[in-house]
């Protein structure tokens, strides 16, 4: 293994969206090692600087779903963004349906005010659920959404727009699975963008030529390292396309079946710190002294 690649939600972070101090401690050893490692996510660049704080040194980034990806002096490598008169149309219909959304670029994740209360409302609405399944959709839901350190509330989607270019991604949240589910529907007929979801509750939108699996591709030939020599792990459907592509395919206990179908190992859950066990079982393989 040259390479170690890792989602965030789900994988790295805990249910509570943080980055315990043994995956730091785990992805730490891993670069005195000699070893690259990668972060592949969904998350913003800006936002995920803030929750890897604690490495010592910079690793490779794919954010985005793969429309940015970064080397590890900060530098950016290549990227494949949402003209802007597109996210435009895209918004304008999630607005429609009733849908919160969200719009990426490099530096922020832009929300709406009147986003942010259609989420309190669908939570609100949900009347006599039990407190266990309102906590678990609070947290997920809201809680994934407030947790992205590069959070920008705007007042309209109208000031959303003069704050932007182009954007990296787009994805809507809802405690409404029907409601992710046509909004879904609708953009997987555009041959402009790619459509999935990395949780349950929502789905997300990049351009279409561009996935984690055609980053990490571009990252490699970038980097002369062999697929082969590739480990990544995931846990859900965006993270499909750069498992499957990697030399040793890693799935966490909690993640889809898709993805476990096609896993060479299974971690623990994230709850576990499964990604950073994986890392040092893959270390413990190798034959590496780091105790």
């Amino acid at each position: 293994m040259k390479l170690f690649v890792t989602d965030l939600d789900g994988t790295l972070l805990n249910s509570d969206h943080k980055c315990t101090d043994y995956s730091i401690n785990a992805i730490n050893t891993a670069m005195k090692m000699g070893i690259k490692v990668c972060i592949a996510t969904g998350r913003s660049y800006g936002d995920i600087l803030e929750l890897i704080s604690g490495l010592d040194d910079m690793p490779y980034i794919i954010s985005s779903n793969g429309a940015s990806i970064y080397h590890a002096d900060g530098t950016k490598l290549h990227s494949i963004s949402i003209p802007k008169d597109q996210v435009k149309d895209i918004i304008s219909y999630l607005k429609y349906q009733g849908l919160e959304f969200e719009v990426a670029t490099d530096e922020y994740t832009y929300v709406t005010q009147p986003g942010l209360d259609i989420l309190n409302q669908e939570l609100e609405d949900l009347g006599d659920i039990s407190s266990e399944k309102r906590e678990e959709l609070t947290n997920d839901v809201l809680g994934l959404v407030l947790s992205q350190g590069n959070l920008k509330v705007v007042p309209t989607s109208l000031d959303l727009l003069k704050e932007i270019d182009s954007a990296n991604s787009i994805s809507s949240i809802s405690a409404y699975l029907n409601k992710i589910n046509d909004a879904k529907e609708y953009f997987s007929m555009d041959s402009r963008i790619r459509t999935f979801t990395s949780w349950k509750y929502n789905f997300e939108m990049t351009s279409s030529k561009t996935s984690k699996g055609i980053a990490l591709e571009y990252l490699c030939d970038h980097l002369d390292i062999s697929l082969f020599d590739v480990a990544a792990i995931g846990d859900n459907y965006n993270d499909l396309s750069m498992i499957k592509i990697a030399g040793i395919k890693g799935g966490m206990e909690n993640a889809v079946p898709n993805l476990l179908s096609i896993s060479d190992f299974i971690a623990p859950s994230n709850d576990k710190n499964g990604s950073a066990k994986f890392l040092y079982k893959l270390m413990d393989d190798m034959g590496l002294i780091y105790k």
